[in-house]
């Protein structure tokens, strides 16, 4: 077992804010505009404020990129992969942000299932956990068996295509190496450290509900940074289900909080579930979980009443060793190619209204 660690040097004057651009669920085809998806959101960028209308956002405040996986709707689809790196490359260069602080992750729809399903042949005998049963013919037991080496290669597009091009290096095919942790100054003498994990390790087209969380993975890079001053965030692609929760949705939610993680950042709520996964007023005490709505994902993939969405937070050094006070600002559209506006989904209790601004000590 191991994790990939990259520590970026930054060189920028200490400050009392940190910005980040929190996106998911990118879903590109073939027919979808990057450029075009670029200029809308950094339009709206600009409009973007958190206390006074007056202090608006300025593109180069913004610290780090964060991508919660779904970058392409068909993990085949290497035209789609060089679109969703175009829209990288062109967002990155717009907020002056270098390719090592765009913090990414794969998503279940990243994955190849014609790699998986070639991985799979039929054979008779007994089965491992790995292998999937098909039928009982007389007293024989038919099966179909999984070659792992080749099972392993279903992020190859998602590998060549962004992770290489964004960090100068292969995406391990070992779930176990796949763990990343960026780490870099960020707020007055804090550091700030991304651990990103891959909650689609484990789907293929016979398991598109699994989710995995590699908690022996996430607890040792933890322990690596016991340093007071970081603030731990993790990435995944997939929310944690604490209500109807399974595998290890309840113990990786444990592990953060025991593990003093700040936040967890995901995506993958571009339908129902946007309604418990999405609002960090959802709060618990010691971690707070943001969900990142789906970028442009086609209608297809939308249900109604659920729009496109995103978020820019801003993390505010409270003069606390241990607190943080965080600040979501969501924004949200209709459909691919129209513009951006504020998310009034956030109810301000003093006032009586509901806002696109959220405000938590954590």
């Amino acid at each position: 077992m191991s994790y990939i660690s990259q520590e970026i040097d930054n060189a920028a004057a200490i400050k009392k804010n940190g910005f980040i651009l929190d996106l998911s669920d990118l879903q590109y085809m073939k027919d979808i505009d990057e450029e075009n998806e670029v200029y809308l959101i950094t339009e709206d960028l600009k409009k973007v404020f958190f206390d006074s209308t007056e202090d608006r956002l300025d593109l180069k405040s913004i610290d780090y990129i964060v991508i919660s996986g779904d970058f392409v709707e068909y993990g085949n689809d290497e035209e789609a992969f060089e679109k969703a790196f175009n829209f990288i490359s062109m967002l990155s260069k717009e907020c002056n942000i270098p390719f090592e602080k765009v913090v990414i992750v794969p998503g279940n729809h990243d994955l190849s299932w014609t790699i998986t399903m070639d991985a799979y042949k039929l054979a008779i005998g007994t089965p491992t956990a790995t292998d999937k049963v098909v039928d009982n013919i007389g007293n024989d037991l038919f099966y179909l068996k999984r070659n792992d080496e080749i099972w392993r290669q279903k992020f190859a597009n998602y590998s060549k295509f962004l992770y290489e091009k964004l960090y100068g290096t292969p995406f391990p095919p070992n779930p176990k190496e796949q763990l990343k942790v960026i780490t870099g100054n960020f707020i007055s003498d804090r550091k700030i450290g991304f651990f990103m994990i891959n909650t689609s390790a484990e789907t293929d087209q016979f398991n598109r509900e699994i989710t995995y969380f590699d908690l022996e993975s996430l607890i040792k890079a933890s322990r690596e940074y016991k340093d007071n001053n970081m603030i731990k965030i993790a990435v995944g692609h997939h929310p944690a289900n604490l209500v109807n929760g399974y595998g290890d949705d309840i113990p990786f939610v444990n592990a953060l909080q025991n593990e003093d993680f700040k936040i967890y950042l995901h995506g993958h709520v571009h339908r129902d579930i946007s309604l418990d996964c999405f609002n960090p007023q959802n709060i618990n005490p010691n971690i707070i979980m943001i969900g990142s709505g789906a970028l442009s994902v086609n209608k297809k993939g939308m249900w109604p009443g659920i729009p496109q969405r995103y978020n820019v937070i801003r993390i505010k050094d409270i003069n606390d060793t241990k607190k943080i006070l965080l600040t979501v600002n969501t924004r949200q559209r209709e459909y691919i190619g129209s513009h951006w506006q504020p998310a009034y989904i956030y109810y301000n209790e003093p006032n009586k209204t509901m806002s696109n601004i959220w405000n938590g000590i954590v």
